[in-house]
């Protein structure tokens, strides 16, 4: 099980300043690079609130009025307007934003921002998480997003119920993002929203080839591989570059061969996990089965408690105290 020392420390700091100096400068280390168009002394305020747990970051921000130029992002940093108006330009696109709107800004392009009077919430995710949850949909190199809004208000729904679970879990006193298996699996969870919701070229291909033929002897390779490391955070690339296939063609072969995808299996095999452990707990002094759950990677009680009753008839708690 996933020992206390392993858990990722998950910070929070608050702000406020009224210098535009200093602000320009908080602003570049937290977010990258950029160059100030239009910065209005009088009445000038920024301020908010950062959440950070490992490559994610979650922030509530206040800020007067300001234009910039922004260097091209190296992370995928999502947008959801509480209060004001923001405007993102880059290129022949343009996103006007108001109460309520949520936008993603594109990896790797230059943009221009522009805000008055904004209050927003800004998730922010590696671009290596957003490229491995894309090659479940066989965009395994060179994703690209090419809107900024979501694709349907279904989409939008689900995109701010996305985030208000992770904002959740993250700001939470005890947050279960501190286990490593919790964590990759809820940056995945986002980076797999994020495919989505947002315009990509997963959604606009004409054509892809076929995932090709998975041998039997690589499934099992590939499923050595996941019982060897299921305490490991692992994503679907992982797995498959393992035994040096591609995501899509290994994901095809265990729906044909398992009834289910490697990220399943892995489900599967980390249940079992947490049930042994619990098989072996001293109940006065061991652990509660909230905790064996998370090292495993279940921060829901409910949901593990939902999904071991299925697998094994029974609830966890009393298999701790047998």
């Amino acid at each position: 099980m996933t020992v206390e020392a392993e858990r990722l420390p998950v910070e929070q700091s608050e702000f406020t300043i009224s210098d535009p100096g200093i602000a320009e400068a908080v602003s570049a280390d937290m977010f990258g690079a950029f160059r100030p168009r239009q910065v209005p002394t009088e009445g000038f305020t920024f301020g908010g609130r950062r959440t950070t747990a490992g490559d994610m970051t979650l922030d509530h921000l206040v800020h007067s009025r300001m234009s910039i130029e922004c260097a091209p992002l190296d992370y995928l940093m999502c947008t959801f307007v509480t209060g004001g108006t923001l405007t993102f330009a880059t290129g022949d696109t343009e996103a006007r934003l108001g109460i309520g709107d949520t936008a993603v800004c594109p990896v790797g392009v230059p943009m221009t921002i522009s805000w008055d009077r904004l209050s927003k919430e800004v998730i922010s995710v590696p671009e290596k998480a957003v490229q491995d949850a894309a090659a479940e949909y066989g965009m395994e190199e060179g994703l690209r997003f090419v809107g900024m809004t979501p694709v349907s208000s279904a989409m939008d729904r689900f995109w701010r119920s996305t985030v208000g679970y992770v904002a959740g879990q993250l700001e939470s006193s005890d947050s279960p993002l501190r286990e490593p298996l919790v964590y990759a699996q809820t940056l995945n969870l986002l980076a797999t929203a994020a495919v989505k919701t947002f315009p990509n070229n997963t959604m606009t291909a004409d054509y892809r080839p076929g995932p090709g033929e998975v041998s039997t002897a690589v499934l099992r390779r590939a499923v050595e591989f996941i019982e060897a490391n299921a305490h490991r955070p692992l994503v679907l690339a992982d797995i498959a570059a393992a035994v040096s296939v591609s995501p899509r063609a290994l994901r095809h072969g265990f729906v044909r061969q398992y009834g289910t995808s490697p990220l399943g299996y892995l489900h599967r095999v980390r249940l079992e996990r947490a049930r042994r452990d619990l098989q072996t707990a001293d109940p006065p002094a061991g652990p509660a089965v909230g905790s064996v759950a998370a090292g495993w990677g279940f921060p829901d009680p409910e949901r593990f408690s939902d999904a071991y009753q299925r697998q094994y008839g029974q609830l966890p708690g009393p298999t701790l105290r047998t």
